[in-house]
């Protein structure tokens, strides 16, 4: 395993786009696969219809084998979409690392305030700001949340329990990524600032 940031970043990102790779081609033998039962139920249909004594139940096999096919290869695009969502966590990071990320997430202009005493200043909100450096957040509250902090102080004891927690997750690039994944659903789901107001 690599111990840098940017050697792990990139062994992880190559392995995520090898399992991409794998995956559409799969994807791409299943779609074959569900032609040939579709064509293998017509044939069927055929001879049965035709002068040849072969009944149309036959056609059910095939009929049953498409729809296996079809529901393995939702299952499977489900799948291949949480690889690509892998990936772009680990092409942000890499992004992060090389400075080439400004323009590429959330600016949070919605959270500037231009009577703010530093937030113009620190280039806190905007293309290329701080919270666009900082934010993954997924949901409207997450990015409230950082937006606060960073137009808020925190108290010292505030201070060193975020940096704890940021010591806690640095080595746990499995678990960020899990988080990455699962997040990005988050974005379709349920409002949870109306469900905060709802409750």
């Amino acid at each position: 395993m690599a111990s840098d940031p940017r050697s792990l970043y990139t062994q992880s990102l190559e392995q995520r786009r090898e399992g991409i790779a794998r995956g559409e081609r799969r994807h791409a033998a299943l779609g074959y696969w569900r032609l040939a039962a579709v064509a293998a139920a017509v044939a069927i249909v055929w001879l049965a219809l035709g002068p040849r004594t072969v009944s149309i139940l036959w056609a059910l096999a095939p009929g049953i084998a498409f729809v296996a096919l079809a529901i393995y290869g939702e299952v499977h695009l489900r799948g291949l979409e949480r690889k690509r969502r892998a990936a772009r966590f680990f092409e942000r990071g890499l992004a992060r690392l090389d400075g080439t990320w400004p323009g590429t997430g959330e600016t949070g202009e919605r959270h500037a305030e231009l009577a703010h005493p530093y937030a113009q200043d620190l280039d806190l909100f905007g293309k290329g700001s701080l919270f666009e450096l900082l934010c993954t957040a997924r949901t409207h509250i997450g990015a409230d949340t950082l937006a606060r902090w960073l137009l808020e102080p925190a108290d010292p004891a505030g201070v060193r329990a975020r940096q704890a927690a940021v010591d806690e997750l640095r080595p746990r690039v499995d678990l960020r990524e899990d988080l990455a994944v699962m997040a990005e659903e988050a974005r379709t789901g349920i409002d949870p600032a109306a469900l905060a107001a709802w409750g």
